[in-house]
């Protein structure tokens, strides 16, 4: 067989992604440096770095120079120089914020939903970026991100179904991009999130990981050689909806025995105050904080809970052999009682106890989801996707 040829934009554009996942993995380094670390001559180096200093997303960073031998000037990725918007999809609101390239939180806001209509989520995005990009400063907006729940097509940009919101087929990516006017993508949220983490978080030197958020529901995204797993339908990652008791209670999705049915947030509350309707609690904040104080009761359900997550989790990395874990999502304050039980048993249940498994709980922040979502538009940037040359027009210019 003859060796397939690459064309020049091809080899060009796959330049340009080593040179900046390099530089994103290890900062500043001389044009030299970059070279031995990619393997590209110095040819190629010259003119993919020229293209990216021209395009603004490089600068030199002459203060390092004086630190090498010879002082040669070492190039950084610009991450201020540039923006991206992102958003979560709630129930009732939609949450947004404005970064820079390294998913630095510039503004936020929250947009409430005057309709959960398609039509609806559309006019709340607008709101929600015509109050981000009225902060000051001149930048260039990237592109917006949206993560939501649910079944997304995200080459196509569209909602392929959703029992939450009840959704079918809906193409809010083209929606969003005819009416806000710049680039957008949408996924999943927990994928989106994952994205996130692969740029500039804590699985930026993992090249097989898994995230897995807890809250409303129970998700998962996968990351294997590098790149997000999401199946030829979009369907991977439901690891809430494996099942953990057969003809066990009925979960959102309509099935029974869900892990989701016995792990997610309001599950817990509802299971808690049907077993003791005496004392009802409201939130699961209420029952970490019972659990901590020694409620037996409260104790109980969280162990179990913990107890047939840490067994999921196991189970994931049985079938997946990850590096790392990363559990996040706003249900993480439900506590260590439910968190040690998880840990214990997902250690219990780990078939290969020699090869050790970073099982990591992340400290969720009130943005973390919406930051994931601005992690889908700098991906797409980093690719050299969001702003084609030939379609300048692209790029807003944000200028008080």
């Amino acid at each position: 067989m003859h060796p397939r040829k690459v064309d020049q934009g091809t080899a060009r554009a796959m330049n340009r992604r080593l040179i900046l996942d390099e530089l994103r993995r290890t900062g500043p380094l001389s044009r030299t440096r970059i070279a031995e670390r990619t393997k590209l001559s110095p040819a190629s180096i010259t003119i993919v770095t020229g293209d990216l200093l021209a395009e603004g997303l490089l600068v030199e960073h002459p203060e390092l120079a004086r630190h090498l031998p010879r002082n040669p000037v070492p190039l950084g990725i610009n991450y201020a120089g540039h923006r991206a918007i992102g958003m979560k999809l709630l129930d009732h609101e939609i949450q947004a914020v404005l970064t820079d390239l390294a998913l630095n939180v510039v503004a936020h806001t929250r947009v409430e939903l005057r309709s959960s209509s398609p039509e609806g989520v559309v006019e709340a995005a607008q709101r929600a970026k015509e109050q981000l990009t009225a902060a000051p400063g001149k930048t260039k907006l990237i592109g917006l991100g949206l993560g939501l729940a649910g079944l997304i097509d995200s080459e196509h940009g569209v909602c392929v179904a959703s029992h939450r919101s009840g959704w079918q087929g809906v193409p809010l990516g083209p929606m969003l991009r005819a009416r806000l006017a710049v680039p957008v993508w949408i996924d999943n949220d927990v994928n989106a999130f994952a994205t996130a983490e692969r740029l500039v978080g804590r699985a930026r030197h993992a090249t097989n990981f898994a995230v897995v958020t807890l809250g409303r529901g129970v998700g998962a995204a996968l990351v294997l050689g590098g790149q997000l797993y999401r199946g030829p339908r979009g369907g991977a990652g439901e690891l809430g909806h494996t099942l953990s008791e057969r003809n066990g209670r009925l979960c959102e999705c309509g099935m029974r025995g869900c892990l989701e049915a016995y792990v997610s947030s309001p599950n817990l509350v509802a299971h808690f105050n049907a077993c003791y309707p005496e004392g009802p609690v409201t939130r699961v904040e209420d029952l970490a904080d019972l659990a901590a104080h020694g409620d037996a009761r409260a104790v109980v359900l969280l162990e179990s809970a913990g107890e047939r997550l840490g067994e999921g989790l196991a189970d994931l990395a049985n079938m997946f052999d990850p590096d790392l874990i990363l559990v996040g999502g706003e249900g993480v304050v439900v506590g260590e009682v439910l968190l040690e039980a998880m840990r214990r048993a997902f250690v219990g249940r780990k078939l290969t106890k020699t090869v050790p498994v970073d099982l990591v709980v992340d400290i969720w922040g009130d943005d973390a989801w919406a930051c994931g979502a601005a992690g889908l538009v700098v991906e797409h940037f980093f690719e050299g996707v969001a702003a084609p040359v030939d379609e300048p027009s692209r790029f807003l210019e944000l200028e008080q």
